[in-house]
């Protein structure tokens, strides 16, 4: 039995006036479909309680939709939630236990200050990482650092890639009626913007946002089939992982996915991809095996993720434009490209070729992620079964055992969390084969492969300090004497 989308819809992303419930409302009543035969509703709502003060909300929505007996369950993976309420409505259809299901996603997120929401959204993170100041900003600055370290970018390098990922998904944006920013950014704006968590900048983060939105699956036929779907966690601390670069959590759920489907990554038309973050994009088009590590910049440089080149890639202007209301972005990856494959987009910017789109959607620091693939049911399957070609990590038998503290990473965060001054400077430490995150007290900046001490603090936080060399050693001995 196959499971379908019948009718999906948005409401409109931004900073908005209404309450949670209205933005619901709205997304349903965009989606253009009787939900009166519905068998249920599955909802996902990231942090509701601390961003809306209303708790036991699975049976408030049902309430205010007019929906009465029949069941209601709330779904939560952090900035995945609204794929995994997909997910797990799709296993109760494919289960036969629904016939009919209504997938709600939603999070207000801008009645809160800034730091707030950050701190909010912090508490995803490890409390070990956490308890350094670190935010979600500061560990994906911290994974962009290293993949510029060790993919050999200059920092000149490194701004202009991210900047081709927000240049192309804000003039997308443009196109999207429910998107937040509908303007074109030029590199000049790019980089004068404000510094987030070094290198990240304003424009290589999603803003915060608010809205909704609504899915109809159905084990009726329809046009537009979920023909794979996955999930994928890894370890919540960012340093417990073997890199930080790559993402298994991402490796998992798309090889689940296109196993499932029968497909591989060559097989994909058109992708949403989780770009909260500028190099999230990156980072996963090389996790899922669309674009190959030596062939990224080339991607990019010849605009080859436009909707006329080879893969276009966040065609609805991405969370990076149309904004990301944490709990709601993965079920709205899944809505635009029903819209998109529906014939709902411009034809201007409509791809190609748009049968077979996948969607990829990150929860916390990729600890709990998604890969959704839809197909059109008449599409005929050319590679079945296939090898997905997705690698899982491969150890370096001649990676250097350090048994002195080095710099692995590092950050300057400009936006903390409250109670933390700014700017607040982290390293991701590498002792031996163990990670750990602290704060960083030297009088320069650090660079990766520097040696450093580590001393904790009467809190119990981590502070890394600068090695000192063997003259300055020599020199305060001598002054001493």
């Amino acid at each position: 039995m196959g499971v379908f989308i019948y009718k999906a819809g948005l409401s409109k992303f931004g900073k908005r006036k209404s309450n949670i419930i209205h933005l619901i409302q709205e997304a349903v009543f965009n989606m253009k479909a009787d939900i009166s035969d519905v068998d249920a509703v599955f909802i996902g709502l990231m942090n509701p309680e601390e961003f809306t003060g209303v708790g036991n909300i699975a049976s408030y929505v049902l309430d205010k939709l007019g929906l009465y007996k029949i069941p209601a369950v709330r779904i939560e993976t952090a900035s995945s939630t609204g794929a995994a309420v997909l997910y797990y409505a799709y296993a109760a259809v494919k289960s036969g236990i629904y016939k009919n299901v209504l997938v709600l996603a939603a999070e207000k997120m801008t009645d809160m200050p800034t730091k707030k929401v950050t701190s909010i959204l912090s508490e995803v993170i490890h409390p070990a990482e956490r308890k350094t100041g670190a935010t979600m900003p500061a560990l994906a600055a911290l994974v962009t650092n290293r993949f510029a370290y060790e993919n050999k970018l200059k920092y000149e390098e490194l701004k202009r890639l991210l900047f081709y990922v927000a240049e192309k998904n804000h003039y997308y944006g443009k196109f999207n009626e429910y998107a937040q920013f509908r303007k074109d950014i030029d590199f000049d704006t790019y980089m004068k913007s404000k510094n987030v968590a070094f290198p990240l900048s304003l424009y290589d983060c999603a803003p915060i946002s608010d809205g909704a939105a609504a899915v109809y699956l159905s084990s009726e036929k329809g046009d537009i089939l979920v023909a794979g779907i996955g999930q994928g966690t890894d370890k919540q601390a960012l340093c417990e992982r073997a890199s930080i670069t790559s993402f298994e959590s991402t490796k998992a759920a798309a090889f689940q996915a296109l196993q499932m489907a029968g497909l591989s990554p060559d097989d994909i038309d058109f992708a949403e991809i989780h770009d909260a973050f500028t190099p999230f994009e990156i980072t996963g088009l090389l996790d899922l095996g669309l674009v190959k590590k030596d062939e990224i910049l080339d991607f990019y440089e010849n605009r080859k993720g436009f909707n006329d080149g080879s893969l276009p890639i966040n065609i609805s202007g991405g969370l990076k434009a149309r904004g990301h209301p944490v709990g709601a972005s993965g079920l709205a990856q899944v809505a635009e490209v029903f819209r998109i494959m529906s014939g709902f987009y411009p034809a201007e910017i409509t791809p190609k070729k748009c049968d077979i789109a996948l969607t990829q959607s990150i929860g916390g620091l990729a600890t709990n992620n998604f890969v959704i693939i839809l197909k059109r049911r008449e599409k005929a399957l050319k590679n079945v079964p296939v090898n997905t070609d997705i690698k899982t990590l491969e150890k370096s038998k001649n990676e250097k055992v350090n048994k002195v503290p080095v710099v692995y990473s590092f950050t300057e965060l400009f936006i903390t969390p409250d109670g933390i001054e700014s700017p607040l400077n982290l390293v991701i430490v590498k002792r031996k084969n163990k990670k750990f995150l602290a704060r960083y007290k030297g009088e320069f900046k650090p660079k990766i492969g520097m040696k450093i001490k580590i001393e904790k603090d009467v809190k119990g936080i981590l502070n890394a300090y600068p090695e000192k060399s063997i003259i300055k050693r020599l020199k305060e001995k001598i002054s001493k004497k």
